[in-house]
Formats: structure tokens, sequence, C-alpha cells
């Protein structure tokens, strides 16, 4: 069950939206939303403090709560145990559905979903694609939860990531990506879609699109052929003494 202040938190965005307010305008006082959805102060505290994680209001002492941008910003932060690290993987692509279709996860998908067997998904396959190469640069099967189905016919013709989409509809926020990354043969059964020979060497990209409570609400993975594809981490001495 979600903490009552992330309920809060996605009531005040979904005003936010709704109420047509802009950057710059200052929110509502902590009195006026205790009021107003009928919450302690504390639980006030609470959701303006993850609103201001996700970069959308500046709060400062002694100064009216302000608000900073309309939506989350899409951007998420690679980390690692070690410091400076700086993520660089692929280009600017877009997606060409392939199918759409209802499932519900058998053991060895939900291994790679949530480890809930049994739990109803939405999969929407689709390819990756580059101006500057014919072929697909990518096979991505997404796996949306079914309590989200809603958006479902949107994404074909949608342009911007699928869980921009999940968050405007549904005034959802994800709060972390966690991202794993295998080598693994090409299944046979997409070698000519991609238009490379089965068992060629690809990289698996999975990533999960998780809540506050830590639940996936959608899940990609990726396969994409490693002549297309290369994974660089770089790691800087930090304090370097010149």
């Amino acid at each position: 069950m979600k903490k009552r202040y992330t309920n809060v938190a996605q009531l005040i965005m979904q005003a936010i939206r709704s109420e047509g307010m802009q950057v710059g305008d200052p929110m509502p006082s902590e009195a006026e939303l205790c009021a107003r959805f009928g919450v302690s102060r504390s639980t006030i505290r609470s959701a303006l403090a993850q609103l201001q994680t996700l970069g959308l209001v500046e709060r400062k002492q002694g100064a009216a709560t302000r608000l900073i941008a309309t939506q989350a910003a899409p951007t998420y932060v690679h980390s690692m145990k070690a410091s400076g690290d700086l993520l660089q993987f692929a280009g600017p692509s877009w997606r060409r559905v392939q199918s759409i279709a209802p499932l519900i996860a058998d053991e060895a998908l939900a291994s790679q979903l949530d480890k809930r067997p049994g739990k109803h998904w939405i999969r929407i396959s689709q390819t990756r694609h580059i101006e500057s190469q014919s072929a697909p640069v990518g096979w991505t099967d997404v796996y949306l939860c079914q309590r989200y189905a809603d958006i479902v016919d949107d994404i074909p013709d949608y342009t911007g990531l699928i869980y921009t989409l999940l968050e405007e509809r549904h005034q959802v926020l994800i709060h972390e990506i966690c991202q794993t990354v295998s080598a693994v043969p090409v299944p046979e059964h997409l070698a000519e879609q991609l238009e490379v020979r089965a068992g060629d060497h690809a990289l698996r990209l999975t990533r999960h699109y998780l809540d506050a409570e830590g639940e996936s609400l959608l899940v990609s993975i990726n396969i994409l052929p490693a002549t297309n594809y290369s994974y660089e981490i770089r790691l800087k001495r930090q304090g370097q003494v010149s």
C-alpha cells in the first residue's frame, strides 16, 4: 500500500496541471493544503519534499514554496558505487510498434519482471530505428502493468518515452529506474526482424521503472545486437593532484 504522503504528492501534481499553475507561481500554504486534502501538516511536508526531490517545487525557509516545473524531469541519474562515472549509451532513435497483446506472466517471465507469477501485463513489442541504418538497431518488449492498459492505444503515435505517458495520464511518479545489462545470443525468433544471425552476440538491457514503494509499473527488455552498441563507463579520480 502506498504511503499517504505519496498519494498526496500525486494529488498535488494533478492539481498543478488541472488548475493551470505556471512556473514561478507560489504554492498554497501548508495550512491550505492540509485543509484541502484532509491530512496532517507532517504529511503535507513529506509530500512537498517528494515534489522537491522530483524538481517540481522550490522550498526555502522563510519564503513561500514556489512551482519551478510542471512535470517531473525525464532524466534520471545513473549511479554506481564508484564515484564520478558517466554512462554513454545509444543515440536518438524512434520506435515502430510490431504487436500489442495482454498476457499473464509465467514463472520464467515473472523472474525477469517482478517475481510475481500470475500477474497481468500488456506486452508492447517494438523495433528501434535510426536514420543512418535501414535495419532495426534493436528490439524492445515493454511490459506495462495491466491497470494502466488505457494508455496502450496512444503508444504507437506517441513520440515521447512510454513512462512519461504513464505519468501524465495517471499522475503516478517514477522514482527510480533500475537498469541491468548482460551479454546474450540473439534469440532465433528475433534474428530475421533484426537482420542478424541467430546466436550472434547481443546486449540485453532490462529497465525496471519503479514507484516510491518499489513496485515495477513498467519493465522494458531490449535486445541490442553487439554490432550496433557498446557500453562505456568512465571512472575519474576525484581531487587529482596536478
